[in-house]
């Protein structure tokens, strides 16, 4: 792989590919590759996460369609501060507008808005 050094740019190469990253460890088939304005994340040759053009980050899916989007999985929410878990849910003025609130303690879980 030929790479290219200079004050402008930085460093660059090559592309690479879900199955042969441009930046990998000792493993050939894990690591970082690079396409049109989208960086992947690789592991075994397959691509695990992807953040495109548009700052959508995919985890599970090459082709974000949200924000966040997680595709053929569980999303979990462990540890916290006394066993709590909460997801909160709001916009740029408030953003405590709602939330969903779990705490171990009591097996409760809590909608509120």
């Amino acid at each position: 792989m030929a790479l290219n050094i200079n004050g402008t740019t930085g460093i660059s190469g090559v592309d690479g590919s879900a199955s042969a990253p441009a930046v990998t460890g000792t493993d050939s088939n894990t690591g970082i590759n690079f396409a049109s304005d989208t960086v992947n994340i690789n592991t075994g040759g397959s691509t695990r996460v992807t953040v495109d053009s548009n700052g959508r980050l995919g985890i599970g899916t090459s082709s974000p369609s949200d924000k966040l989007t997680i595709s053929s999985g569980n999303l979990a929410f462990i540890g916290g501060t006394n066993d709590a878990q909460y997801i909160k849910f709001g916009d740029s003025g408030d953003d405590d507008i709602g939330n969903i609130f779990y705490y171990h303690g009591n097996n409760n879980m809590v909608f509120t808005t």
